[in-house]
């Protein structure tokens, strides 16, 4: 599952990565949320299924991703969402997927950017948020995380049973903060990351308020997320 947003630069070389690197019995998914650019044209010069919407944020357009899949009539096992941006290693989707089909888990796997000091340093301004949002995701569900890393696997009744409703800044860090309420025990898998290839910054690299308006709207997702009503 690929959440697109105007990212039409580095689509190419992203989803020929994919194509190459996941099993064949692996389908890829692009959801475009409110995509003013080329993304659709460059879409469909690739064996992909199509979703769109109107609507801005992460979560719709991971939403209308898992849409293209299930009107084309898939019922997969489990979702892997990635970045269309091509700072994920697609190689690395593999990892994941040996670990979920392990079967010693439950279902829900994320990739965490490797902690390396010099690297930390040089993303002070996302890393100092990611570790602030991690110990926020201990004191709601009593995992911490370093980093809210976006590739990750969730198993599919799973992922239904969760039912996220932050569509636009709060998806990554809501899913998280459910799974532990219904117990589910998070597997980190450490990934690499490289720089992003095209596509605009929408957290860290902004203004320091508009970061600090975006973390606190995620901070607000977990708490809501954490006691928020759920089936």
């Amino acid at each position: 599952m690929i959440p697109v947003q105007n990212e039409a630069m580095a689509l190419p070389d992203t989803l020929a990565e994919l194509s190459a690197a996941l099993p064949e019995n692996c389908r890829i998914a692009v959801g475009l949320n409110a995509c003013t650019d080329d993304s659709r044209a460059v879409c469909e010069q690739f064996p992909v299924l199509i979703g769109e919407t109107r609507q801005s944020g992460y979560g719709f357009g991971c939403q209308s991703a898992i849409d293209a899949a299930e009107d084309a009539g898939l019922i997969p096992d489990a979702y892997l969402f990635f970045a269309a941006d091509g700072a994920h290693v697609p190689g690395d989707l593999l990892r994941l997927i040996a670990v979920f089909e392990n079967r010693s888990n439950d279902g829900f796997i994320i990739g965490l950017r490797k902690f390396r000091l010099s690297s930390w340093v040089a993303n002070f301004g996302r890393a100092l948020p990611n570790l602030i949002l991690g110990t926020w995701c201990r004191l709601l569900g009593g995992q911490f995380f370093y980093d809210l890393g976006p590739l990750r696997l969730i198993e599919r009744t799973l992922f239904q049973k969760m039912n996220l409703r932050e569509m636009v800044w709060g998806w990554t860090i809501e899913a998280q903060i459910r799974a532990a309420r219904f117990g589910v025990n998070i597997v980190t898998v450490p990934v690499e990351e490289r720089p992003r290839k095209a596509g605009e910054q929408k957290i860290s690299g902004v203004s320091p308020w508009r970061s600090l308006r975006i973390g606190l709207s995620i901070g607000a997702a977990a708490w809501r997320s954490r006691f928020s009503t759920v089936s």
